[in-house]
């Protein structure tokens, strides 16, 4: 039997470079559109993760009657001339100062909390805050003697957003809030007073004070916590080489000049914006 030998044949060089051009241009068309689907999904996580923030202090405050104890003021330590936390995003650095720069600038927001300011946070449960890395809660004021010093927090009087406009929440500005004249009627009756920016971190205490609180079966037992994936709460930027020393979203308490018990307002992340509450 004859057998014929067939004649494999192999790309050129040529064709093989001609492929692979191909395959590179395909790519670089590609590519930026896939970035921007990942960009957009890490919003999205972003946005789900604040508004399941928000929804569980405000189911916090449904079940307990109170605020979570134990938020951060972003500030490493509790006094005139603080510096903010190291570490924090570009987006505070109006706002907070410069910590890690060569000529670092303290935080121009701190303020020291009053008696009946202290008062109304403490009756709305923020009995606690904490400053410096970690998890170390701080009474809102020590009393020494005759003599009772009070934590400093970080004031959003005056805060602008991303473009330089005034901050907003339910259209209404931070000044406004303050004054509290054309707020809501709930705002209202209490009167004037302050917006004071509290950092909810994932290390932020949700057990309640079961001493202080109803202790019902049905409520009691009740651990409330924050799952939240993905890129936020955003994290400090890793300064050590280790994990960063905390991960937040910004909270704007309303707290009041008579003492009563301060009311959220908002949050804000640097990474998608105000949400109301």
């Amino acid at each position: 039997m004859k057998t014929t030998a067939r004649k494999t044949r192999s790309f050129t060089l040529i064709e093989l470079l001609i492929v692979i051009g191909l395959l590179g241009a395909l790519t670089a068309l590609i590519l930026p559109s896939l970035t921007a689907v990942r960009e957009d999904a890490i919003g999205d996580v972003c946005d789900y993760n604040q508004a399941g923030t928000v929804r569980v202090l405000k189911e916090f405050k449904q079940l307990y009657n109170h605020y979570p104890t134990g938020m951060h003021t972003g500030l490493q330590t509790s006094a005139t001339g603080a510096f903010a936390m190291v570490g924090l995003p570009d987006a505070q650095k109006d706002h907070m100062g410069e910590p890690g720069a060569e000529s670092p600038v303290a935080c121009p927001s701190t303020m020291v909390l009053t008696e009946n300011l202290a008062k109304s946070l403490a009756d709305a449960g923020i009995d606690t805050v904490c400053y410096d890395a970690g998890y170390d809660p701080q009474e809102l004021s020590t009393t020494e003697g005759e003599t009772t010093t009070y934590l400093y927090v970080v004031s959003a009087t005056g805060w602008k957003d991303d473009g330089g406009n005034d901050m907003t929440f339910d259209g209404l500005k931070i000044a406004d809030w303050e004054t509290g004249t054309a707020t809501p009627a709930w705002d209202r009756e209490n009167g004037a007073g302050k917006v004071v920016v509290l950092w909810i971190t994932p290390t932020t205490d949700w057990t309640p004070d079961f001493d202080t609180v109803n202790n019902d079966w049905s409520k009691g037992s009740v651990r409330m916590s924050l799952d939240l994936p993905g890129k936020c709460p955003v994290p400090v930027e890793d300064i050590d080489g280790g994990d960063p020393d905390f991960a937040y979203y910004m909270a704007y308490f309303k707290v009041y000049d008579n003492g009563a018990p301060a009311r959220l307002i908002g949050t804000t992340c640097p990474e998608c914006g105000v949400l109301n509450p």
